[in-house]
Formats: C-alpha cells, sequence, structure tokens
C-alpha cells in the first residue's frame, strides 16, 4: 500500500476553499494540462446538506510505446466518488478506475483546517493494487512488481491533485 498526504494552501477561511472546491467541477479541465474532459454523472444533496458527487475525468497523456500493447487511451478514464460534508469540512473521497476495478484501489480523505494565512487543504491518501493471476508469471513476480507499481502510480497522483487545486483557485482568483 502506498499512502500519501498533498497539502495546499488557499488564501481564504477553510469555509470558503470548502465551498469553493465541492461545487461547479465541470468545465475545470480548461486549467488542467492532462484532462480533456470532467463530467458531473450525479450529483445529490442530502437534507442534512452532505453531498455526494460522481465525477468522470477524461485524461490526455502520451502512452510510452512500450506501454502502448496494454494501455489503451480509454485507459486514460476514471471516475471519482466524493462525500462533501460541510458540517466537519471533509471529503470522503474515492477513485474507481475505468479498468481493472477489482484490482486497483485509491480512496482517502480531505480536510480543511485553518491556517495563519487562510488556510490548507491537507489530502491523506492511499493506493493499493490487488495481486492479480497471470498465466505464466509467479505469484512472488506479480508482487515484486505490484511494489514497484504502487508508488509509481502514487508518484503521480499527488503532483495531479496539487494541480486540480490549483486550477480551482484559478478559475476562482484565489491565491
Amino acid at each position: 500500500m502506498y499512502k500519501f498526504k498533498v497539502i495546499e494552501p488557499f488564501a481564504c477561511d477553510k469555509e470558503k476553499a470548502f465551498e469553493t472546491t465541492t461545487r461547479d467541477f465541470d468545465g475545470l479541465e480548461k486549467h488542467i494540462k492532462n484532462v480533456t474532459m470532467i463530467k458531473t454523472e450525479t450529483h445529490e444533496k442530502s437534507p442534512e446538506g452532505v453531498e455526494r458527487w460522481m465525477l468522470m475525468f477524461h485524461g490526455d497523456g502520451a502512452i510510452p510505446l512500450i506501454a502502448r500493447a496494454v494501455v489503451k487511451p480509454d485507459m486514460l478514464r476514471w471516475r471519482e466518488e466524493l462525500i462533501c460534508d460541510p458540517r466537519d469540512l471533509t471529503i470522503k473521497w474515492k477513485i474507481i478506475t475505468n479498468h481493472f476495478t477489482e484490482y486497483f484501489h485509491c480512496d482517502g480523505v480531505t480536510h480543511y483546517i485553518d491556517a495563519p494565512e487562510g488556510s490548507r487543504v491537507e489530502i491523506d491518501g492511499r493506493l493499493w493494487v490487488d495481486p492479480m493471476k497471470i498465466p505464466g508469471i509467479s505469484e512472488n513476480l506479480v508482487r515484486r512488481a505490484i511494489e514497484k507499481l504502487e508508488p509509481f502510480i502514487g508518484a503521480l497522483i499527488s503532483p495531479n491533485l496539487k494541480v486540480f487545486y490549483k486550477a480551482i483557485k484559478k478559475r476562482e482568483n484565489i491565491k
């Protein structure tokens, strides 16, 4: 399992940061270079004000030649489920891959915290890959590959989360 933490400052109070980052995701891709589309698939709000979003992301990236036999362009799509709770200013989130969903898992919690010059968003996440049976490849080799794969994928997630929150700040003119 690969754990990660991302911190992004906001030049506004934590309530404003929460409100700004938990609404209106459509069109945000204009500010994120490796995402071509963000689409709200569902959005529900409970009587307590808790909102559940299901977002579809379409990524864009050059697939290395060596990986093209396995990685197809539609594999650069994923869903994000967000449970946004204004009562404690948290987001429980989960990334759902478009392929191999039974093997790849990523989830976490986002907290909004007061800071001296406004607030900060703290994202605690984890990523893990369940071992899969691949004909002709030993379980030990699969486990060793997973040990390399988890930190590699995890290292891609953290900068993308920062880009996502920076895109929101840019769109909303918040520093």
